[in-house]
């Protein structure tokens, strides 16, 4: 299953000059392509001529650039910003520790942040396989679909969680988490346990398991994730890939500034 990257304004949000070149630049974002102008005013439901003056506002700062055949793709000065935020750093840390983690366990690995009831993925290195189950950095999904929003929502209290999600959750899969009571009682499995596992509940085909990763704060910063083909992702494998995550998870954590924690807390939940 594809994310769904259609940009749709909020309409919550106060409409003002600002608001609307962001909603401009993100859905050209969101599109990982390029947008014509009457495509971008369609999506967000703005006139011609609003989008053309927030286009030319934003391709004269460098945030967005026309491309020839007439639409208009995101520009470096983004890009430029965006390294400059929190999880590109833990992303560069994670790198050599992820690949390192993927010889180990021959599937793909993934780090990705929690952006309020959303995951976003800020780190990706896959397998030399023919079949490959991850998508792209930048990729958003459900927290309680996937394994690396279980294990940082794990971490935080349950009235906190319960703030953060509706009492009935997105169902995308059969295998889902159909209400918040559900997502509770999994969150505690995973705090005894010492890490999420899903099994299709984001794409029917694919499983994984996760370990939350603290930043330099000592509070959790990401969540750490290997994904693999369902079939595959039996009782026997987890426990011999778990070990070898919370050791990457671990490794990262130093890199990156985190305070130590000792090694049986971080595995205790490994039998």
């Amino acid at each position: 299953m594809q994310n769904d990257r259609s940009a749709k304004p909020n309409k919550t949000r106060p409409r003002s000059g600002l608001n609307s070149g962001l909603d401009v630049l993100e859905a050209i974002a969101g599109e990982r392509g390029a947008l014509t102008l009457t495509e971008i005013a369609t999506r967000l439901g703005m006139s011609k001529s609003s989008v053309h003056e927030l286009l030319g506002t934003l391709s004269d700062r460098g945030y967005v650039k026309k491309l020839a055949d007439s639409g208009y793709g995101v520009g470096i000065k983004a890009w430029e910003v965006g390294c400059l935020s929190a999880p590109i750093g833990m992303a560069r840390a994670a790198a050599p520790h992820m690949t390192h983690l993927v010889q180990a366990v021959t599937h793909g690995v993934s780090l990705a942040v929690l952006d309020g009831a959303e995951t976003v993925c800020i780190q990706l290195i896959e397998a030399a396989r023919a079949v490959r189950v991850h998508n792209n950095i930048g990729d958003r999904s459900p927290a309680h679909a996937v394994s690396a929003g279980l294990a940082m929502l794990s971490t935080m209290d349950d009235e906190d969680v319960a703030r953060l999600l509706p009492a009935r959750l997105m169902r995308i899969t059969p295998e889902t988490l159909a209400t918040r009571e559900d997502l509770l009682g999994e969150l505690v499995r995973i705090r005894r346990r010492g890490y999420s596992i899903s099994r299709g509940a984001w794409r029917t085909d694919v499983a994984g398991i996760a370990v939350p990763v603290r930043g330099p704060d000592g509070r959790v910063a990401a969540g750490l994730a290997i994904a693999a083909p369902r079939d595959q992702v039996t009782d026997a494998w987890i426990k011999g890939a778990a070990p070898l995550l919370m050791n990457a998870a671990q490794k990262i954590e130093g890199d990156f500034g985190a305070p130590p924690v000792g090694r049986g807390n971080r595995e205790q939940g490994v039998k």
